[in-house]
């Protein structure tokens, strides 16, 4: 059977049953004592090892398998669970994770879609043999390892598993005692009754020699007769004792044979109980077979490439009913009216839904942080609270495959340089565990996504001494950036402070492929940061790349449209509030600078003779603020972006990308992160 065509719903439920292991560790690694949370990795390893049987993955079942005796060892208590078997277990996860990227490359790649893998990391893997050769010793190791159970007294496990050995052994042997007892309790009535007969041959030669020497002996007559009554007596004593004596072999002999037997029919219980299911019971469902419908089918799987096709379809019909709308603008019908109204309603609804589909929730990115920070505070023999507010927040499934390595840099950095050993926190007055918080939200028309610390702060100083060692800054320049414009130069490509350099960071990288990333989607960095109390970063990012809530303006005889996500606010400045400061123009708000950028001057058009005011479009990035003067506002539109393919154009500065609108005209959209 062709297993092939299931590879990408193995894929998926496989990272599914991987990330609930992986949770459930992290969560026993708290609280080992979890039993709850045993069952679940347990219930998942189970189900997980049952998928890969049915594809035919015998190294997956294998150490699957071995996984899953381990994790029994612990639920049933015979094995500790240690931070050391945790990382064994992690260990075996990664493998696990390996194996399976492993046989979904090789699919891919007889099926000729390697050139089109989603994975481009180049993540190393445990190698799975060694990893099976480690559970498997574990999983062999002598009873001396097993401990004992909590309801039991002090004979340890090992010695009552050898205590049922010998009880079994003991039935033999007792029943054999038993028998040698019946033996040995006819051999005594034996005894007594050859004892009886000897006391009666006894007393009939007394007796004999009493009558003969009777009249000798006619003095001793009362004495002989005392001394036959106390022998009498005693015969009847030791016969009497006897018989106690072997009642009392048989009363124990009895009890312990009963409390063995009861013992190995219980152990007998236990082992044959299980699923009986009764010929009576197999007919009625049989019968019932008519009876019974197919399962509704709830949900199926969508390629991405389908998606994005499906998206730009969308976008075309959105681009062709605003040029419907344009064409019947002057019409009268009422018919057409409605159709055209109807219309707008259910490519509206359609636009929606395909939108909907697209949006992942932030944790399709986010599961994979808590593994990764655990690793990394135990590498640094740092204690860090990792706290995750906001995961349910939903982006465009393209903003999330782009904003994963920015996060990665972002939270890595936090655990590097700004959460501090134990002891220095205690130094400091802090708790020995520091906190990394990602907290999402969303906002009007975008999410806003903080990544916080509270280590020991960026030193807005080393960051001016480096940038200066490295020549990003002139001394002029230095002396008048603030302390905030100072700390955002971290962005600077090979801007470090690190004196060395180390597996996490040191490099001068990072800083810039966060702030190029998301700049590249729309979005915009902010950091704040106290020294001593740690620091915090903002992403602004667009909900969705394929579709902007855009404000059209007019420059000359040109309109563009400026993404929502960027722009503060628009006013209108009168010609002579405009003031010059080192030959650029600013107007004061709020008693605040704004600079100003005329479009007209930045697209080198004409500039107009006469204008008695200016209309500002206000437009912010990463806390700095400049206000761009356009000619006139046209209104918010939706508009549907369209990448720039062409090499000679997709490195254009300014310029997002273009879109259609209803009258069939293509205007520019402005990036305004490259602009300021």
């Amino acid at each position: 059977m062709d297993m092939s065509k299931y590879m990408a719903i193995f894929r998926s439920e496989s990272e599914k049953y991987i990330k609930e292991m992986s949770d459930s560790l992290l969560a026993l690694e708290l609280d080992p004592e979890n039993i709850e949370q045993m069952n679940v990795i347990f219930r998942a390893a189970h189900t997980f090892k049952g998928m890969a049987a049915t594809m035919g993955f015998r190294q997956i079942v294998e150490l699957t398998h071995e996984m899953e005796s381990l994790i029994d060892r612990f639920r049933t208590r015979q094995l500790i669970l240690d931070s050391s078997l945790i990382d064994i277990l992690f260990e075996c996860l990664d493998a696990l994770e390996g194996l399976v990227e492993n046989v979904c490359k090789s699919a891919e790649s007889k099926n000729g879609e390697g050139k089109n893998d989603r994975s481009e990391s180049h993540k190393s893997y445990p190698d799975a043999g060694e990893v099976l050769k480690t559970l498997r010793n574990l999983n062999n190791s002598p009873e001396e390892v097993i401990l004992q159970k909590i309801e039991s007294d002090s004979v340890s496990a090992g010695r009552k598993i050898e205590e049922k050995e010998e009880k079994k052994e003991a039935v033999v042997e007792v029943e054999k005692e038993v028998k040698g007892g019946e033996e040995k309790k006819t051999e005594g009535k034996r005894e007594v009754k050859r004892e009886e007969e000897k006391e009666a041959n006894e007393i009939k030669e007394d007796k004999k020699e009493t009558e003969e020497g009777k009249e000798e002996k006619g003095g001793e007559k009362e004495r002989d007769n005392k001394r036959e009554k106390k022998e009498e007596e005693g015969r009847e004593e030791k016969k009497e004792e006897t018989e106690k004596e072997e009642k009392r072999f048989e009363s124990t002999v009895d009890k312990e044979l009963e409390s063995i037997n009861k013992e190995l029919k219980e152990k007998k219980s236990r082992t044959d109980s299980g699923p009986n299911f009764k010929v009576k019971n197999v007919q009625s469902s049989r019968m019932q077979d008519s009876k019974l419908q197919s399962p509704k089918i709830q949900s199926s799987r969508i390629s991405t490439e389908q998606l994005d096709k499906l998206m730009n379809l969308v976008g075309e019909l959105v681009i062709n009913r605003s040029r419907i709308k344009e064409l019947t603008g002057e019409s009268k019908s009422k018919d057409l009216e409605f159709a055209l109204s109807e219309f707008r309603k259910l490519t509206r609804e359609l636009q929606e839904e395909v939108l909907e589909i697209r949006m992942v929730p932030l944790d399709h990115v986010t599961n994979i942080f808590p593994r990764m920070i655990r690793d990394l505070a135990r590498a640094q023999n740092k204690k860090i609270n990792f706290v995750i507010r906001g995961k349910e927040i939903k982006l465009d499934r393209a903003v999330m495959e782009e904003i994963g390595d920015p996060l990665v840099h972002l939270l890595r950095n936090a655990v590097d340089h700004g959460i501090e050993l134990p002891e220095q926190r205690v130094e400091l007055g802090k708790e020995e565990t520091g906190t990394i918080m990602i907290t999402a939200s969303k906002q009007q028309n975008y999410v806003l996504v903080k990544i916080e610390d509270d280590g020991r702060g960026i030193n807005a100083k080393e960051i001016l001494k480096a940038a200066l060692e490295k020549g990003f800054i002139s001394r002029d320049e230095a002396e008048q950036l603030s302390e905030r414009e100072t700390i955002q130069l971290i962005f600077a490509p090979g801007l470090t402070t690190a004196s060395t350099v180390t597996d996490l960071s040191g490099r001068g990288v990072g800083m810039d492929v966060v702030k190029n990333r998301i700049e590249r989607l729309g979005g915009s960095v902010k950091v704040e940061s106290k020294l001593g109390f740690g620091s915090r970063f903002e992403l602004r990012l667009p909900i969705t790349i394929a579709l902007y809530q855009a404000m059209l303006v007019k420059v000359g005889m040109e309109r563009y449209a400026i993404p929502f996500t960027s722009i503060v606010k628009s006013i209108s400045v009168r010609k002579e509030e405009v003031r010059h400061i080192s030959g650029e123009e600013v107007i004061v708000i709020n008693e605040k600078t704004l600079p100003l950028l005329r479009l007209r001057k930045l697209f080198q058009l004409p500039a107009v003779q006469k204008e008695e005011s200016l209309v500002v479009v206000i437009v912010e990035k990463a806390g700095q603020y400049i206000g761009l003067v356009v000619d006139s506002l046209l209104g918010k539109q939706e508009v549907i972006i369209k990448n720039f393919k062409s090499r000679l154009l997709e490195k254009t500065r300014g310029f997002a990308g273009a879109t259609i609108l209803g009258d069939g005209c293509v205007i520019l959209i402005l990036d305004v992160n490259s602009i300021i």
